[in-house]
């Protein structure tokens, strides 16, 4: 999309699948790294091969990857204002070489005070390539309706 969504455009039957990502090893020792997630659990491969079923992905990490996938859509380009709050509940681990997609769908919406911005709240199921649900969680997002005025 090379625009988002104006508040008016969250309809009651609104709802958006994202095209998949895949998790990579690669992807996972970066994140792991660079947020110093220094558990055995996410640097240890012999320990994460003995105690799971392969290289475990963090579930802020996955998390993250689905909110890119909503900023990639443009959902929210040009029309969201900012994030407001997440509300995750983790449910199953992601583990490198799956592949993940985020189902999005209208939970509710309300205008604010200013008749120029509006709070939406979407659901979001994390899926994985065989269907499983890993994270669930409503993102909270101040999104401008058609009267905003863009500054300058």
């Amino acid at each position: 999309m090379e625009t988002g969504l104006y508040f008016e455009e969250y309809t009651e039957d609104w709802s958006h699948e994202s095209k998949g990502l895949e998790i990579t090893d690669e992807m996972i020792s970066d994140f792991v790294e660079l947020c110093r997630f220094t558990s055995p659990t996410f640097t240890d491969r012999s320990y994460a091969d003995k105690n799971y079923s392969g290289r475990m992905s963090p579930g802020l990490f996955v998390l993250s990857l689905a909110e890119g996938l909503v900023i990639d859509a443009g959902l929210t380009r040009r029309r969201g204002i900012f994030l407001m709050e997440l509300q995750p509940k983790f449910l199953k681990p992601a583990f490198a070489g799956d592949t993940i997609t985020n189902r999005v769908t209208l939970k509710h919406k309300r205008l604010t005070s200013k008749p120029d911005r509006g709070v939406v709240v979407t659901s979001h199921d994390v899926v994985n390539q065989k269907g499983e649900t890993v994270i669930t969680y409503l993102s909270t997002r101040m999104i401008r309706t058609r009267n905003f005025v863009e500054a300058g």
